[in-house]
């Protein structure tokens, strides 16, 4: 699959995971235009740290790498992962501050500094136009890659965005054991493409659970190498609907990949009060083990999502009404209407099974 103009790709088997691709890179010789969100999580891995200084930055490259989180692992945990970027800056003949650098993996074990910076000759050689090796570079118990593209004729010219991301388990915004990078060579304003990337992320990859637990390392980074510019307001609303469908496609299919999970759950909240409300309960009821489980048994037994409501403070009316498509299918829609006001929201969930725990506990 062919990356936006202006972006190349690479990965190598860098010895972090056994004979697996995990060091992955992005890279463009000229400057890109750059956004991102981050784990709300007050401990974060070296990487994150970073990237939240450089984010502002005009940015050439972004590093990515597998197996391990890069986080609470040693106290030169943080000196170590400035000498890997700098040692890549000096190779790519660009400044530190120009990278980013996302890891993910198990937490507390030093990441080898050496075995990364001696993959950066073949890494940078291996650079082209394909985003494939990169998308498998990036997984951990992923049991598959996960890539969205979609191109849209505009006056200027065709822009793609491609998102890739990875994400199975540990799943809960803000935002989730996720890594998620969208390449685009639209030419945006920073602060339109700040905007567009926020509001995109809120309502997919900020609406998603599998199991309630918050990472030290999530990033979602948009990136544009602004080769095609956006001639007039209809084309900006073009490119927002499509970058919002990419995240949500995304969104999806990490959530359809979580831990041991059967089924693809959707969870929709109407007649909100609000939208705060509204995303409220329905993470309520996404997180509420007691229904994920449920729903893996084939019970529909419904009590356990007014308790769930009830739980965040919640009151639903004598009228409360669940409608819900066949609990059977791999894929279930269960609709609430609250009847206090006008506004929704949706989560994406997935049921809770013995080989979640499984996976769990062998994790190491």
């Amino acid at each position: 699959m062919k990356l936006p103009r202006g972006f190349k790709a690479a990965a190598v088997k860098a010895g972090i995971k056994k004979e697996k691709l995990d060091l992955g890179l992005i890279y463009s010789k000229d400057p890109l235009l750059a956004t991102g969100v981050f784990t709300k999580n007050s401990n974060v891995a070296y990487s994150v740290t970073l990237s939240k200084e450089n984010i502002k930055n005009p940015i050439n490259a972004v590093l990515v790498n597998s197996g391990n989180a890069n986080c609470f692992s040693h106290s030169a945990g943080l000196k170590d992962s400035k000498q890997i970027i700098a040692s890549l800056a000096n190779q790519l003949n660009v400044m530190p501050a120009n990278i980013l650098f996302s890891s993910t993996g198990i937490i507390a074990k030093v990441l080898p500094k050496d075995k990364v910076i001696s993959s950066f000759p073949v890494l940078i050689d291996s650079l082209g136009d394909d985003i494939e090796n990169f998308a498998q570079s990036i997984l951990t118990t992923d049991t598959f890659a996960k890539i969205s593209f979609k191109e849209i004729d505009l006056k200027a010219g065709r822009v793609k965005i491609i998102g890739v991301a990875k994400g199975s388990g540990m799943i809960q915004p803000d935002m989730a054991t996720m890594l998620g990078f969208i390449l685009t060579d639209a030419k945006l304003t920073p602060g339109l493409f700040k905007k567009i990337n926020k509001n995109a992320i809120d309502k997919t990859f900020n609406s998603i659970t599998v199991d309630g637990c918050m990472s030290t390392n999530d990033c979602v980074f948009g990136l544009s190498s602004g080769k095609v510019a956006l001639t007039s307001q209809k084309e900006i609303d073009c490119f927002t609907r499509i970058y919002n469908e990419i995240c949500l496609d995304l969104a999806k299919m990490i959530v359809k990949d979580g831990e041991g999970a059967t089924k693809f759950i959707e969870i929709k909240i109407v007649g909100a009060k609000n939208e705060k409300q509204a995303k409220l309960g329905a993470f309520a009821i996404a997180n509420s083990n007691l229904v994920k489980c449920a729903l893996y048994g084939n019970n529909a037994n419904w009590g356990r999502i007014v308790s769930a409501l009830g739980q965040v403070g919640i009151e639903v009316p004598a009228s409360f009404k669940i409608k819900s498509t066949d609990i059977k299918n791999k894929e279930v829609v269960i609709s609430l209407d609250l009847k206090q006001g006008k506004s929704s929201w949706s989560v994406y969930t997935c049921d809770l099974t013995p080989e979640y725990i499984k996976i769990n506990a062998e994790y190491n």
